[in-house]
């Protein structure tokens, strides 16, 4: 079987050929060669743009190479400022019709470029944050401000010294979340780790530093447990047991500390009606 290309206009075995097209796989390479070159020539040539009609490289174009990339982005800019909810609406519509397309498509990206994406978020969250993003969100619990320097960041008081500093992306995050209830703590948002460490505040939930929980030990509270026994005569008050007796506190001694001491506040019982009035 033979075929005639479309180029030379020889008449050729269909060998030489690709699968798909007329022309021979000799014509084939020699016309990619040329394309190749004339490609390589223009990028030293200049062109002159639609929009702003500016002479620039021809690098400096779309893949229509009608107008340059900066007027794209610019129009781009301006369609998104213009129509957010019609930008909105068409995502929504896009995700019902193509939910699985979309999982798809983010695992594969995700798969492909991790290490790049993962270094894009670290570099994410060590830069500043922008007062447009977040100021709305913590303003509520924060003294903000825009930064006189560059308006477009955020400016928060550090909680120890009080400065105006700029926090980053991952602190104010952070400090949404712990506001929200997401996460523990408090996350307060502090100048420097010297401001941090020297906060009587930091890293700390009910008790100030150097003062301890009081957990009350049963030996230390002998003599109130022996003066409770002794008022009940030594016996459990609900079932009159004899055995395995214990000093028990009507009310936990963390809601009244101060009143633990008291005996009015203790009963005496068994291990077994114990157990059962904590269970209740």
């Amino acid at each position: 079987m033979s075929k005639i290309c479309s180029k030379c206009g020889e008449e050729k075995e269909n060998n030489e050929f690709p699968k798909v097209g007329r022309t021979c796989k000799k014509c084939g390479k020699l016309y990619a060669k040329k394309w190749y070159q004339r490609e390589e020539e223009k990028k030293s040539e200049t062109k002159i743009c639609r929009k702003c009609n500016c002479e620039k490289s021809w690098d400096e174009f779309t893949k229509r190479k009608w107008t340059c990339k900066e007027c794209k982005r610019l129009y781009a800019k301006e369609w998104r400022e213009k129509y957010p909810e019609k930008i909105k609406e068409n995502n929504k519509e896009y995700s019902r019709k193509y939910p699985e397309k979309i999982k798809g498509y983010n695992g594969d990206y995700w798969k492909k470029n991790k290490e790049k994406l993962k270094k894009s978020k670290k570099e994410y969250n060590k830069s500043d944050a922008t007062y447009d993003t977040y100021s709305i969100q913590i303003s509520y619990a924060e003294s903000t401000r825009r930064d006189p320097k560059n308006l477009d960041l955020l400016q928060v008081k550090c909680v120890y010294c009080g400065k105006w500093y700029n926090p980053t992306n991952q602190q104010v995050s952070s400090r949404i979340k712990a506001l929200e209830g997401r996460e523990r703590g408090g996350h307060r948002l502090y100048c420097t780790e010297k401001c941090k460490k020297l906060c009587p505040i930091y890293h700390q939930q009910k008790y100030p530093k150097g003062q301890k929980p009081y957990y009350p030990i049963r030996g230390v509270q002998k003599e109130w447990a022996d003066m409770v026994k002794e008022r009940d005569g030594w016996k459990c008050v609900k079932c009159g047991s004899t055995e395995d007796l214990i000093a028990h506190h009507r009310e936990g001694i963390l809601w009244e500390p101060l009143e633990s001491a008291d005996i009015d506040v203790g009963i005496t019982l068994c291990k077994e009606c114990e157990k059962k009035s904590s269970q209740n």
